[in-house]
Parts: C-alpha cells; structure tokens; sequence
C-alpha cells in the first residue's frame, strides 16, 4: 500500500536556506527539483509578492545559486527556475531510481527542507531515509500516513492520537524493523515523554490493532496465553 510521510531535513547548509533567512516570508516554495550534470539541480520556485524584490536582490548573493531566470506571474504568485550547486547530497539523496516515490510538494524554510512524498511502500520510505543518512542529512519524520487526506483514519482502529502518533514514528524510524534501527528510549525522546510511557502507548496501539484486525477474542486469547 501506498504511504505518504511528510519530511523535515533540518540541515541550514541544505541548498537555499540562507536565502529564506533572508526574505520576508522566510520560505521558498518549491514545485520541481531536476538533478543536472556536475552535481547542479534545476529547481523551479514560486515567491510571493511581498517577498519578491527581496529575492532577486538575495539569490545573487548567495554562493550556490548559479543561475536565476524570472518565469513569470500567476495567481498563485511569481515563478523563477533556480539553477543551483548542490554540494550537500540533496539530490542523491532524492534518486527514484533507488526508490520508488513522487514529490507532492516540498518549501525551504530557515529549518531546512520540508517535503511531502508518496512512497510505494514502506521499504521505498525507508530507502528514502537510508539515503538521506547515508549524505549525513538529518532526517525528521513529521508525518506518515497510508490515506493523510482522511483526517478520521487512525479512528477506524479505534486508536487515541498520543497511540496513533506513536506507533507511526516507531514505524517509520525502525523500531519494529530486523535489526531494529531504533530503541524505546530513542522513541520516548522524540516523543517527549518517559520510556515506561512510550512502552505503554505501544502495548495499548499494538493491542488495539491487533483487536480490530483479529477480534477481540483473539486479542484476550493471545494475552491469556
């Protein structure tokens, strides 16, 4: 089945951060990402008007930009094609041809790089992540979600969102992978909660999706055994 994970890869050397530090909006939206020769992008990007003159003024300034070239307007704001040196393993970091994703939408912010991806499946997800660790770029799951345009989903398991949200993340980020690539206690951190409470979420989610899955018989079965 086919997730969607919203990604932060909260990294300011990442290509264009400086450059939404220093704008008014101090975010840069990004509808296209080509990789080129000689580790160069073609990124395509839309900028609100208040934040215009500040960006054609900062983009020369900035030592990664190569090349700038004004699209044009539309109602959704100002186009530009980016040229860009990528230093950083950004784009290697991105090859579908190590996985199988789609780009949905994607901003520079002075964080980082946010973006939004449809993966196959959860091992193209965790391709994705390997690749990103294997460039030294910091990978932080936001989201994850088989059907995120269904708000009610994680309520047809009948699991709270303090359950939902952690079973997601421990998903994603390996704990229930062989070997596991994340502990209890990594868990209960990003979660900001103690180790005996990050157990618990996980025992009660665990519990209740076997229970919506299995029956409640077999649930109380397997505890009794």
């Amino acid at each position: 089945m086919a997730i969607v994970a919203e990604v932060l890869l909260a990294d300011r050397a990442l290509p264009l951060v400086d450059l939404a530090c220093s704008i008014p909006s101090n975010e840069i939206s990004i509808s296209n990402i080509v990789p080129l020769e000689d580790e160069r992008l073609l990124v395509a990007v839309t900028m609100t008007d208040d934040s215009r003159e500040a960006f054609e003024r900062e983009a020369d300034a900035q030592p990664e930009v190569v090349d700038v070239v004004e699209i044009g307007r539309t109602a959704e704001g100002w186009f530009y094609r980016l040229t860009i040196d990528d230093e950083s393993g950004l784009a290697a970091s991105h090859d579908h041809e190590s996985f199988k994703g789609v780009l949905m939408n994607a901003s520079v912010t002075p964080e980082g790089v946010r973006h939004q991806k449809v993966f196959s499946d959860y091992e193209a997800f965790k391709t994705h992540r390997d690749l990103c660790a294997a460039q030294n770029i910091p990978f932080k799951l936001l989201t994850i979600a088989a059907d995120p345009e269904n708000p009610g989903e994680r309520d047809q398991f009948g699991l709270t969102e303090k359950q939902h949200q952690a079973i997601s993340l421990a998903f994603a980020r390996g704990y229930y992978d062989s070997p596991r690539t994340l502990t209890t206690k990594e868990l209960a951190n990003e979660l900001g909660i103690s180790g005996p409470s990050a157990s618990d979420l996980l025992r009660r989610a665990e519990n209740q999706l076997i229970s919506q899955t299995l029956g409640p018989e077999q649930s109380v079965s397997q505890h009794t055994q």
